[in-house]
């Protein structure tokens, strides 16, 4: 696969195009803005396993053409790095975030490949690794490893490429540095069973569906690295089980979207749900399903030109020899006056058989490295054009 990457150069008297060609066929390359990146479980050559398994990011355009494939590793090598795979089967795992500052993606997985339940092995024998991909780049950090999250590694999210947090399934939500290798500070005891971390309006929140936490909380307050800190649901979510919420966006602090992976025959149940703050309290506006075959896990967002939201989901369908699950889009124009299920969920994308989209994360559309890095060389080049006149 080859990607060229083109910017209009319009320095003083010199105006045109500067072209840099990338081959994403074995090393990856700068990830654009205005893409989706999807974690996808699986090389499609055999059938899933609950064994380790080798992850990719895919990333595609907005309108799911096929731009890179960025192979996560699947071996310890001498510079430090860790294999970083998923269970093939296990369905919570793989999230993506993008860090707070937008710079890198971040997920988490095990230091082990062909292992069968990796979730359940001690994780001093199998470390829980963190996964920290620049978006200038494209090259994947597995450098950070943990000792002592048991269960699933579910997912990661850092404020800065620095600060590191992971989730997991029995472990709760952790604190890290990048690089690190060892143990971590587990941050609250009230909820352990953890799905989604993510960062939003500085401050760190999860989703569950564990107990009373049936939904999206706060841990803590702000981006905690201490113990002793409390997880605490958002106001109006439900406290008894039913709901199966996994990833959320904020489109702002009144605004949330939540991923159910529930079954979307009956309105209210699977799907996007859309909930919005009022008083203090959030309350469920409506759930979005028309199209959708199946719940939805993995959610991303942005918002268009007029403000409305853009969402990215992977769907709940079941991984078949021939297909995949899905990625979908859907842009939320429903207001007060239009009846819920108006708008309609569109496929951008099946996953290829015998592997599986996860998380899903929308990439802002910012100016790419390679514009800066030509644009400077033509300046360069312009200066020296001129001193030699």
């Amino acid at each position: 696969m080859q990607r060229r990457l083109c910017a209009r150069i319009a320095l003083a008297s010199v105006t045109g195009f500067a072209c840099l060609q990338l081959a994403s066929d074995g090393f990856a390359a700068p990830i654009t803005g205005g893409n989706v990146v999807v974690v996808q479980a699986g090389t499609g050559a055999a059938a899933l396993t609950n064994a380790g398994t080798p992850i990719f990011l895919n990333e595609y355009t907005s309108a799911g053409g096929s731009v890179q494939q960025i192979a996560m590793p699947t071996t310890v090598a001498a510079s430090g790095q860790r294999a970083l795979t998923l269970s093939g089967t296990s369905t919570s795992e793989g999230f993506l975030t993008l860090s707070g500052n937008g710079q890198y993606l971040m997920v988490a997985g095990y230091n082990d490949l062909g292992t069968a339940s990796p979730n359940a092995a001690a994780p001093g024998t199998i470390n829980r690794v963190i996964g920290r991909v620049p978006i200038s780049t494209g090259s994947p950090d597995t450098s950070t490893a943990l000792t002592d999250p048991t269960g699933n590694a579910r997912s990661a999210f850092s404020t800065n490429g620095t600060d590191t947090w992971m989730s997991s399934s029995s472990a709760g939500a952790r604190y890290t540095t990048f690089g690190a290798s060892g143990t971590s500070t587990q941050l609250s005891t009230t909820v352990t069973n953890l799905r989604v971390l993510n960062g939003f309006g500085g401050q760190l929140y999860t989703s569950s569906a564990s107990g009373a936490f049936q939904g999206v909380s706060t841990i803590g307050s702000g981006f905690p690295t201490t113990s002793g800190q409390t997880t605490v649901a958002l106001a109006g979510f439900p406290t008894a089980a039913g709901p199966s919420n996994y990833d959320y966006f904020f489109a702002d602090a009144n605004t949330l979207y939540v991923a159910d992976d529930r079954a979307t025959a009956t309105l209210n149940t699977g799907g996007l749900e859309k909930w919005v703050l009022s008083g203090g309290t959030w309350s469920l506006q409506y759930t979005l399903v028309a199209n959708l075959t199946a719940g939805l896990r993995g959610l991303a967002g942005a918002l268009d030109g007029s403000g409305n939201a853009v969402l990215y989901a992977t769907t709940a369908d079941a991984t078949s020899a021939v297909n995949g699950n899905k990625l979908v889009t859907i842009t939320d124009l429903i207001s007060a006056t239009t009846l819920p299920g108006a708008e309609s969920f569109a496929t951008l994308v099946t996953a290829p058989g015998n592997t599986a989209f996860r998380g899903v994360e929308f990439i802002p559309a910012v100016p790419e490295p390679a514009t800066f890095a030509l644009v400077a060389m033509s300046t360069m080049l312009l200066a020296r054009r001129r001193r030699s006149n």
